[in-house]
């Protein structure tokens, strides 16, 4: 069965015409390498107190161990961080914030730009987002012009696992698209990203969030000092936009008690003493 091309969503993609059981096994390993970077401790992750951008710092040389990706290809430089927060919604909240495009573009508005959904290769099941797998395409973006947009195309993939937790993983499949584009931006590819939502049955989830990526940028894009902050921010940045997202549901949510007290002039004091 091959990646169908016929009543796409959006534009035409790179993967069409590839064998769809070739994507689902690459989709099925990048989750699982995902639980492991999610979990993981040491000697996969080292703790790194003094450091304030990498509070721990990922073992280039283990993961290489494990991973099936090997080194980054010529030009590219890999960057990985992980964080870890307490989100206040429950797990399928997050999943759906995640697999709808416009629920991702307006809660990360500030870190994803030209986001879209190319192709929808598995719906998954009726009324869930279970095993969903999606084609999409994106800029990355920090608030900053001294560090370019990243492009990036991949499949997104949701899987909840037996325990009750889902996984929504990324990841860049070069390896199958059928013909290269040059970008004239900075090219991101994702080596398998994303989250392990937890559900921590008091209305609040666990999320760990991975950023993995080899990115390919001209060496006079970005200022050397800006470096250690952009390897370790995306991971955070993640985290902190679906805080910020919940801290907004939840305000509005919340019934507003009115400490507004008027103050009567004396005249209308008097007055309404006198209707009394």
């Amino acid at each position: 069965m091959l990646v169908p091309s016929e009543d796409l969503s959006g534009p035409a993609h790179d993967l069409v015409g590839v064998p769809a059981d070739e994507v689902s096994s690459i989709v099925r390993r990048a989750k699982d390498e995902l639980i492991f970077m999610a979990t993981a401790g040491y000697p996969m992750w080292i703790s790194s107190d003094s450091n304030a951008f990498h509070p721990e710092t990922l073992n280039f040389g283990e993961y290489l161990r494990m991973s099936q990706r090997g080194i980054p290809a010529p030009f590219f430089q890999s960057e990985t961080s992980r964080d870890i927060a307490t989100i206040r919604a429950s797990p399928i909240t997050i999943v759906q914030t995640l697999m709808e495009v416009d629920q991702w573009l307006h809660i990360f508005c500030s870190m994803v730009t030209n986001a879209q959904i190319l192709e929808v290769l598995s719906p998954g099941e009726e009324e869930s987002y279970k095993e969903r797998k999606q084609v999409m395409s994106a800029e990355f973006v920090l608030a900053t012009p001294y560090v370019p947009a990243r492009e990036a195309q991949f499949v997104r993939y949701s899987h909840q696992q037996l325990d009750g937790s889902w996984i929504i993983v990324d990841v860049s499949v070069d390896e199958l698209r059928q013909f290269h584009r040059p970008s004239t931006r900075s090219v991101c590819r994702k080596r398998p990203s994303g989250c392990l939502i937890r559900d921590m049955q008091n209305g609040s989830s666990l999320v760990t969030w991975v950023e993995n990526v080899d990115v390919r940028e001209k060496e006079d894009e970005m200022h050397a000092i800006l470096k250690p902050f952009v390897e370790s921010s995306f991971a955070l940045e993640r985290v902190v936009g679906l805080q910020l997202f919940n801290d907004r549901q939840s305000a509005l949510s919340t019934p507003r008690v009115s400490t507004f007290h008027p103050v009567m002039h004396p005249f209308h004091q008097k007055e309404e003493e006198a209707l009394r």
